[in-house]
Protein backbone atom coordinates (compact mmCIF):
# COMPACT_ATOMS: atom_id res chain seq x y z
CA UNK A 1 0.00 0.00 0.00
CA UNK A 2 1.48 3.73 -1.23
CA UNK A 3 2.77 5.51 2.11
CA UNK A 4 0.45 8.81 0.99
CA UNK A 5 -2.34 7.05 2.97
CA UNK A 6 -1.15 6.94 6.74
CA UNK A 7 1.06 -7.04 0.38
CA UNK A 8 -2.07 -36.46 -14.12
CA UNK A 9 -5.09 -35.39 -15.45
CA UNK A 10 -4.82 -34.42 -19.27
CA UNK A 11 -8.96 -32.82 -18.96
CA UNK A 12 -7.37 -31.06 -15.81
CA UNK A 13 -4.57 -29.85 -17.27
CA UNK A 14 -6.08 -27.81 -20.10
CA UNK A 15 -8.40 -26.12 -17.70
CA UNK A 16 -5.73 -25.98 -14.75
CA UNK A 17 -5.44 -21.96 -14.81
CA UNK A 18 -9.39 -21.68 -15.38
CA UNK A 19 -9.91 -22.78 -11.99
CA UNK A 20 -7.01 -21.33 -10.29
CA UNK A 21 -8.28 -17.73 -11.21
CA UNK A 22 -12.10 -18.93 -10.52
CA UNK A 23 -11.02 -19.86 -7.00
CA UNK A 24 -9.74 -16.86 -6.42
CA UNK A 25 -12.32 -14.44 -7.95
CA UNK A 26 -14.56 -16.26 -6.06
CA UNK A 27 -12.98 -16.96 -2.40
CA UNK A 28 -11.22 -13.46 -2.30
CA UNK A 29 -14.27 -11.24 -1.05
CA UNK A 30 -14.91 -13.80 1.80
CA UNK A 31 -11.52 -14.36 3.11
CA UNK A 32 -10.55 -14.07 6.67
CA UNK A 33 -7.67 -14.85 8.72
CA UNK A 34 -9.04 -17.58 10.38
CA UNK A 35 -10.17 -19.33 6.87
CA UNK A 36 -6.41 -18.89 4.98
CA UNK A 37 -5.09 -20.47 8.39
CA UNK A 38 -7.68 -23.36 8.28
CA UNK A 39 -6.67 -23.12 3.98
CA UNK A 40 -3.23 -23.27 5.04
CA UNK A 41 -3.10 -26.28 7.28
CA UNK A 42 -5.03 -28.47 5.44
CA UNK A 43 -2.94 -27.35 2.13
CA UNK A 44 0.45 -28.33 4.20
CA UNK A 45 -0.82 -31.17 5.83
CA UNK A 46 -1.54 -32.80 1.86
CA UNK A 47 1.16 -31.78 0.57
CA UNK A 48 3.48 -32.77 3.68
CA UNK A 49 2.97 -36.70 2.80
CA UNK A 50 4.68 -36.09 -0.69
CA UNK A 51 8.04 -33.97 -0.71
CA UNK A 52 9.28 -32.93 -3.82
CA UNK A 53 12.61 -31.47 -5.04
CA UNK A 54 11.86 -27.24 -4.41
CA UNK A 55 12.05 -25.23 -7.50
CA UNK A 56 14.98 -22.67 -6.97
CA UNK A 57 12.74 -19.42 -5.54
CA UNK A 58 13.44 -15.55 -5.18
CA UNK A 59 14.92 -14.99 -1.85
CA UNK A 60 14.01 -11.71 -0.98
CA UNK A 61 11.09 -9.79 0.96
CA UNK A 62 10.46 -6.88 -1.13
CA UNK A 63 12.35 -7.36 -4.54
CA UNK A 64 10.87 -9.45 -7.02
CA UNK A 65 13.30 -11.64 -9.11
CA UNK A 66 12.47 -14.28 -11.62
CA UNK A 67 8.74 -15.92 -12.12
CA UNK A 68 7.70 -18.66 -10.76
CA UNK A 69 8.54 -22.18 -12.72
CA UNK A 70 5.61 -23.69 -14.54
CA UNK A 71 3.08 -25.48 -13.08
CA UNK A 72 4.61 -24.84 -9.61
CA UNK A 73 3.26 -23.17 -6.46
CA UNK A 74 4.71 -21.32 -3.60
CA UNK A 75 2.89 -21.15 -0.17
CA UNK A 76 4.60 -18.32 2.14
CA UNK A 77 3.89 -17.29 5.88
CA UNK A 78 5.72 -13.75 6.21
CA UNK A 79 5.45 -12.25 9.43
CA UNK A 80 7.27 -9.09 10.46
CA UNK A 81 8.11 -7.26 14.04
CA UNK A 82 8.62 -3.69 13.62
CA UNK A 83 9.79 -0.96 15.90
CA UNK A 84 7.22 1.85 15.60
CA UNK A 85 8.74 5.26 14.55
CA UNK A 86 4.83 6.58 15.70
CA UNK A 87 2.83 4.43 18.46
CA UNK A 88 3.05 1.30 19.92
CA UNK A 89 5.61 -1.38 18.47
CA UNK A 90 3.46 -4.10 16.31
CA UNK A 91 3.71 -7.70 14.31
CA UNK A 92 1.72 -7.71 10.53
CA UNK A 93 1.52 -11.01 8.74
CA UNK A 94 0.82 -11.79 5.11
CA UNK A 95 0.11 -15.13 3.35
CA UNK A 96 1.26 -15.40 0.00
CA UNK A 97 0.31 -18.32 -2.52
CA UNK A 98 2.29 -17.75 -5.95
CA UNK A 99 1.33 -20.45 -9.20
CA UNK A 100 3.27 -20.35 -12.18
CA UNK A 101 1.26 -20.66 -14.87
CA UNK A 102 4.36 -20.86 -17.76
CA UNK A 103 8.14 -20.39 -17.10
CA UNK A 104 7.55 -16.58 -18.09
CA UNK A 105 3.79 -15.92 -16.36
CA UNK A 106 3.39 -15.85 -12.38
CA UNK A 107 0.17 -15.19 -11.03
CA UNK A 108 -0.21 -14.40 -7.20
CA UNK A 109 -2.96 -14.03 -4.32
CA UNK A 110 -2.09 -12.45 -0.71
CA UNK A 111 -4.11 -11.62 2.46
CA UNK A 112 -2.99 -9.78 5.48
CA UNK A 113 -3.41 -8.19 8.53
CA UNK A 114 -1.24 -6.70 11.69
CA UNK A 115 -1.24 -6.53 15.78
CA UNK A 116 -0.54 -3.30 17.12
CA UNK A 117 0.20 -3.30 20.59
CA UNK A 118 -2.50 -3.01 23.24
CA UNK A 119 -5.25 -3.31 19.95
CA UNK A 120 -7.02 -6.13 18.75
CA UNK A 121 -5.82 -7.78 15.66
CA UNK A 122 -6.89 -6.56 12.72
CA UNK A 123 -7.44 -8.03 8.88
CA UNK A 124 -5.94 -5.54 6.49
CA UNK A 125 -6.97 -7.04 2.77
CA UNK A 126 -6.09 -8.78 0.37
CA UNK A 127 -3.76 -8.18 -3.00
CA UNK A 128 -3.69 -9.66 -6.52
CA UNK A 129 -0.48 -9.73 -8.53
CA UNK A 130 0.57 -11.08 -12.05
CA UNK A 131 4.15 -10.41 -13.91
CA UNK A 132 5.91 -11.34 -16.89
CA UNK A 133 9.32 -12.14 -18.03
CA UNK A 134 9.51 -10.08 -21.23
CA UNK A 135 12.15 -12.04 -23.06
CA UNK A 136 12.29 -16.50 -23.03
CA UNK A 137 16.39 -16.40 -22.93
CA UNK A 138 18.40 -15.07 -20.22
CA UNK A 139 20.10 -12.29 -21.32
CA UNK A 140 22.45 -9.46 -19.65
CA UNK A 141 19.42 -7.81 -17.96
CA UNK A 142 16.31 -9.75 -17.67
CA UNK A 143 13.49 -7.72 -17.86
CA UNK A 144 10.06 -8.41 -16.16
CA UNK A 145 6.46 -6.37 -15.54
CA UNK A 146 4.74 -6.42 -12.77
CA UNK A 147 1.54 -5.64 -11.60
CA UNK A 148 -0.82 -5.81 -8.40
CA UNK A 149 -4.58 -4.90 -7.24
CA UNK A 150 -4.59 -3.79 -4.05
CA UNK A 151 -7.57 -4.29 -2.10
CA UNK A 152 -6.84 -3.43 1.54
CA UNK A 153 -7.55 -0.42 4.23
CA UNK A 154 -5.48 1.72 5.87
CA UNK A 155 -5.36 -0.78 9.10
CA UNK A 156 -3.34 -2.79 6.01
CA UNK A 157 0.82 -2.10 7.74
CA UNK A 158 2.99 -5.04 6.07
CA UNK A 159 5.58 -3.38 4.05
CA UNK A 160 5.54 -5.05 0.53
CA UNK A 161 6.83 -1.98 -0.90
CA UNK A 162 8.06 1.23 0.03
CA UNK A 163 7.30 4.71 -2.29
CA UNK A 164 6.37 8.34 -1.92
CA UNK A 165 6.96 10.16 1.48
CA UNK A 166 6.14 9.83 5.07
CA UNK A 167 5.80 6.94 7.77
CA UNK A 168 3.84 3.64 6.74
CA UNK A 169 3.09 3.47 10.53
CA UNK A 170 -0.70 3.91 11.88
CA UNK A 171 -1.68 7.73 11.84
CA UNK A 172 -5.54 7.71 12.89
CA UNK A 173 -7.49 5.66 15.32
CA UNK A 174 -7.90 1.47 14.58
CA UNK A 175 -11.65 1.55 13.86
CA UNK A 176 -11.46 4.85 11.68
CA UNK A 177 -8.65 2.99 9.27
CA UNK A 178 -10.18 -0.49 9.30
CA UNK A 179 -13.13 1.26 7.47
CA UNK A 180 -11.18 3.11 5.06
CA UNK A 181 -10.42 1.88 1.31
CA UNK A 182 -6.59 2.09 0.53
CA UNK A 183 -7.02 0.61 -3.04
CA UNK A 184 -4.27 0.83 -5.34
CA UNK A 185 -2.89 -0.45 -8.16
CA UNK A 186 0.89 -1.14 -8.32
CA UNK A 187 3.32 -1.43 -11.06
CA UNK A 188 7.05 -2.97 -11.44
CA UNK A 189 9.71 -2.65 -14.10
CA UNK A 190 12.02 -5.29 -12.66
CA UNK A 191 15.67 -6.03 -14.19
CA UNK A 192 17.76 -8.71 -12.80
CA UNK A 193 21.03 -10.93 -13.94
CA UNK A 194 22.16 -14.25 -12.39
CA UNK A 195 26.09 -15.49 -12.20
CA UNK A 196 26.02 -18.92 -11.48
CA UNK A 197 25.13 -18.86 -7.81
CA UNK A 198 25.38 -15.09 -7.21
CA UNK A 199 22.26 -12.82 -8.43
CA UNK A 200 21.11 -8.85 -8.43
CA UNK A 201 17.76 -7.12 -8.93
CA UNK A 202 16.59 -3.60 -9.10
CA UNK A 203 13.00 -2.71 -9.10
CA UNK A 204 11.30 0.53 -9.99
CA UNK A 205 7.98 0.82 -8.31
CA UNK A 206 5.22 3.01 -9.37
CA UNK A 207 1.99 3.22 -6.81
CA UNK A 208 -1.57 4.76 -8.22
CA UNK A 209 -3.71 5.67 -6.02
CA UNK A 210 -7.38 4.55 -7.72
CA UNK A 211 -9.17 7.19 -5.51
CA UNK A 212 -7.43 10.05 -6.38
CA UNK A 213 -5.07 8.50 -9.41
CA UNK A 214 -2.06 10.20 -7.51
CA UNK A 215 1.46 8.52 -8.29
CA UNK A 216 3.77 7.27 -5.58
CA UNK A 217 7.19 5.61 -6.91
CA UNK A 218 9.92 3.75 -4.86
CA UNK A 219 12.53 1.49 -5.45
CA UNK A 220 14.20 -1.88 -4.18
CA UNK A 221 17.39 -3.66 -4.92
CA UNK A 222 19.24 -7.14 -4.11
CA UNK A 223 22.07 -8.99 -4.21
CA UNK A 224 22.36 -12.83 -3.39
CA UNK A 225 24.50 -15.57 -3.13
CA UNK A 226 22.43 -18.78 -3.18
CA UNK A 227 23.10 -21.75 -0.80
CA UNK A 228 25.76 -24.53 -2.01
CA UNK A 229 22.62 -26.68 -1.45
CA UNK A 230 18.86 -26.63 -2.21
CA UNK A 231 17.51 -29.96 -2.59
CA UNK A 232 17.15 -29.48 -6.44
CA UNK A 233 18.07 -31.93 -8.73
CA UNK A 234 20.49 -31.29 -11.65
CA UNK A 235 17.95 -30.40 -13.73
CA UNK A 236 15.20 -28.29 -12.61
CA UNK A 237 14.65 -24.61 -11.79
CA UNK A 238 16.30 -21.13 -12.77
CA UNK A 239 19.50 -22.24 -11.61
CA UNK A 240 21.38 -25.78 -12.79
CA UNK A 241 23.14 -27.41 -9.80
CA UNK A 242 25.39 -30.78 -9.29
CA UNK A 243 22.91 -33.22 -7.70
CA UNK A 244 24.92 -33.83 -4.19
CA UNK A 245 24.17 -35.51 -0.99
CA UNK A 246 22.21 -33.66 1.51
CA UNK A 247 24.25 -31.85 3.95
CA UNK A 248 24.00 -32.05 8.02
CA UNK A 249 21.36 -30.15 9.04
CA UNK A 250 23.40 -27.06 10.86
CA UNK A 251 25.67 -26.96 7.56
CA UNK A 252 27.13 -23.93 5.87
CA UNK A 253 26.07 -25.34 2.12
CA UNK A 254 22.53 -24.83 3.28
CA UNK A 255 22.83 -21.07 4.03
CA UNK A 256 22.54 -17.93 1.32
CA UNK A 257 23.01 -14.40 2.25
CA UNK A 258 22.82 -11.36 0.70
CA UNK A 259 21.87 -7.80 1.16
CA UNK A 260 18.46 -5.61 0.15
CA UNK A 261 17.52 -1.76 0.43
CA UNK A 262 14.43 -0.16 -0.40
CA UNK A 263 12.96 3.41 -0.52
CA UNK A 264 10.63 5.55 -1.25
CA UNK A 265 11.07 8.02 -4.30
CA UNK A 266 8.59 10.62 -4.12
CA UNK A 267 5.58 11.18 -6.42
CA UNK A 268 4.70 13.20 -9.66
CA UNK A 269 5.20 16.61 -8.11
CA UNK A 270 8.76 15.42 -5.83
CA UNK A 271 10.63 13.10 -8.03
CA UNK A 272 13.62 11.43 -6.52
CA UNK A 273 15.57 11.67 -3.11
CA UNK A 274 14.40 13.62 -0.38
CA UNK A 275 16.05 11.36 2.50
CA UNK A 276 14.26 12.98 5.81
CA UNK A 277 10.84 12.60 4.47
CA UNK A 278 11.08 9.11 2.86
CA UNK A 279 11.03 5.85 4.23
CA UNK A 280 14.93 3.61 3.44
CA UNK A 281 15.68 0.59 4.81
CA UNK A 282 18.67 -1.63 4.28
CA UNK A 283 19.57 -5.18 5.54
CA UNK A 284 21.43 -7.96 5.37
CA UNK A 285 18.72 -11.33 4.03
CA UNK A 286 19.64 -14.86 5.05
CA UNK A 287 17.86 -18.10 3.94
CA UNK A 288 18.59 -21.83 5.05
CA UNK A 289 17.52 -24.41 3.07
CA UNK A 290 15.61 -27.24 5.49
CA UNK A 291 14.56 -29.70 3.06
CA UNK A 292 14.59 -30.24 -0.58
CA UNK A 293 11.02 -28.21 -0.35
CA UNK A 294 11.18 -26.20 2.58
CA UNK A 295 12.86 -22.46 3.24
CA UNK A 296 13.35 -20.09 5.92
CA UNK A 297 14.34 -16.79 5.50
CA UNK A 298 15.82 -13.65 7.78
CA UNK A 299 16.11 -10.40 7.14
CA UNK A 300 17.07 -7.56 10.40
CA UNK A 301 16.16 -4.04 8.54
CA UNK A 302 16.99 -1.07 9.74
CA UNK A 303 15.81 2.43 8.99
CA UNK A 304 17.94 4.95 7.86
CA UNK A 305 15.63 8.18 7.85
CA UNK A 306 13.91 10.35 10.42
CA UNK A 307 10.92 8.89 9.49
CA UNK A 308 11.62 5.30 8.72
CA UNK A 309 10.61 2.69 11.48
CA UNK A 310 14.13 2.46 13.78
CA UNK A 311 13.89 -1.71 13.19
CA UNK A 312 12.22 -4.54 11.24
CA UNK A 313 12.91 -8.12 11.98
CA UNK A 314 11.60 -9.67 9.04
CA UNK A 315 10.96 -13.82 8.62
CA UNK A 316 9.34 -15.99 6.37
CA UNK A 317 8.86 -19.64 5.37
CA UNK A 318 8.15 -20.83 2.39
CA UNK A 319 6.98 -24.54 0.91
CA UNK A 320 7.26 -24.72 -2.86
CA UNK A 321 5.19 -27.45 -4.56
CA UNK A 322 6.00 -28.52 -8.41
CA UNK A 323 3.28 -29.79 -10.72
CA UNK A 324 0.83 -29.21 -8.34
CA UNK A 325 -2.36 -29.71 -10.63
CA UNK A 326 -1.06 -33.50 -11.70
CA UNK A 327 -0.81 -34.20 -8.03
CA UNK A 328 -4.17 -33.04 -6.82
CA UNK A 329 -5.40 -35.19 -10.11
CA UNK A 330 -3.50 -38.08 -9.32
CA UNK A 331 -5.08 -37.82 -5.59
CA UNK A 332 -9.06 -37.74 -7.04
Amino acid sequence: MSDSYRSGAPNLEGHQHVFFFRFLREKAARVSLKQSAAIAILVFAFIGEKPLHAQQMDPYFTAINTPVPKGSMMLMLLPDYQLAHIGPNYLTYMGMAEYGITNRWTAGFMAEGQKIGGLPATFGGVRFSTYFKLFPHDRLLNLTLYGEYEDVSQAALYKMEISGFGTSDLTIPLDAARRTPAHTFEQRVIAYHDWGRYDATFNFISETDLQNYNNDFGYVWGVFRQPAWTGMNGTGGRMKMKTMAAPAALSRQRLGYGLEMAGGLGDVSQFGFYWPRQQQYLGPLFTYALSPHWTFRLEPEFGLSAVSDPFVLRMGVTYTINNIFHRLAGSL
